[in-house]
């Protein structure tokens, strides 16, 4: 598997094993999230940060829906900081407007 911001990165098997959980989720929202994650972040990820961010896929996509819009507190044992940063990628980047003329 190539990421398209890094074609020329092997990556590692936890990192193969952490694309293919990340981009293979049941809610399309969830699963744009994850794509924008792993096309910035997942090649700069350790293997103990791919194991956390593997705990944090184990759970289900309304429930990462419903703590990234503040509906519900995660429980205890769900690593904030990992969540927070996923949360980052909800919203799709900005890019130059287009003018309608």
């Amino acid at each position: 598997m190539v990421i398209p911001q890094y074609p020329d990165v092997a990556l590692r098997p936890k990192q193969k094993v952490l694309l293919f959980r990340a981009l293979r989720r049941s809610m399309a929202e969830v699963e744009r999230i994850m794509e924008r994650f792993v096309a910035q972040e997942l090649v700069h990820l350790d293997d103990a940060e791919c194991d956390r961010f593997l705990e944090l896929l184990n759970q289900s996509d309304a429930d990462l829906m419903d703590w990234f819009a503040g509906i519900k507190v995660p429980p205890e044992g769900v690593n904030l900081d990992d969540l927070e940063r996923l949360s980052r990628f909800k919203r799709e980047p900005k890019g130059p407007k287009e003018l309608n003329r």
